[in-house]
């Protein structure tokens, strides 16, 4: 079995990516929670945006560490296993209908590398190169390959959508649109976050009141 795990570089972008990322919603946090505190009058909401978006921060800075330590990619005798952030995947060799190995591309964070496996409908697992290294990537397609895995190399920079077009199976339909998909998640986070700020004020208001 050939186990492979996130190099250091690899390591602290990982880190640094989902700092960054959180930190944005930090900024939408207490920016809401600032306006709420000078309409109502209770300064206290913008103590607590900050704080709440400071503990966020700690937060996801503790979990990615964790996440990239545990980070592996398994294989050989034609099973495959990824671990990361989320549950395990395990699949074998049987289960793949094809695979792309994508020279440049990107979904929001910068063109990278890629490693596409997918089965007879979708994706079974999507690696990127802001994790995994280009050899590292290699290393698993070739070892697809020989358990009898057709392997498509796209050399050529790409988009998600184009390559959605090329195979369906090799892209989720909300892949292929990273820019909307991205705005989407914030502005759901910014309705959350308006309506329990808002909610905690009214409620404030009215014991107030009271």
């Amino acid at each position: 079995m050939t186990e492979l795990s996130l190099l250091p570089d690899a390591r602290r972008r990982v880190v640094r990516t989902n700092v960054v990322a959180v930190a944005v919603y930090m900024v939408f946090l207490v920016a809401i929670t600032g306006t709420s505190a000078v309409v109502t009058g209770h300064t206290w909401l913008a103590v607590a945006g900050v704080a709440a978006g400071l503990t966020l921060v700690a937060a996801t800075a503790a979990s990615a560490v964790r996440a990239a330590d545990r980070s592996r990619l398994a294989f050989g005798d034609g099973t495959y296993t990824v671990l990361g952030s989320g549950r395990p995947r395990r699949f074998t060799a049987a289960q793949v209908s094809t695979a792309a190995l994508v020279t440049h591309m990107s979904l929001g964070a910068g063109a990278t590398h890629h490693l596409i496996v997918a089965g007879p409908t979708k994706p079974l697992v999507h690696l990127v190169g802001q994790m995994w290294d280009h050899a590292q990537l290699t290393a698993m397609a070739q070892d697809l390959a020989a358990n009898g895995v057709p392997i498509t190399s796209v050399t050529e920079p790409i988009t998600p959508r184009a390559l959605r077009t090329r195979d369906a199976r090799l892209m989720a339909g909300w892949r292929a649109r990273p820019r909307l998909t991205a705005l989407a998640a914030v502005a759901v986070a910014v309705v959350l976050v308006a309506v329990v700020v808002t909610v905690v004020a009214v409620l404030m208001a009215v014991t107030t009141g009271a």
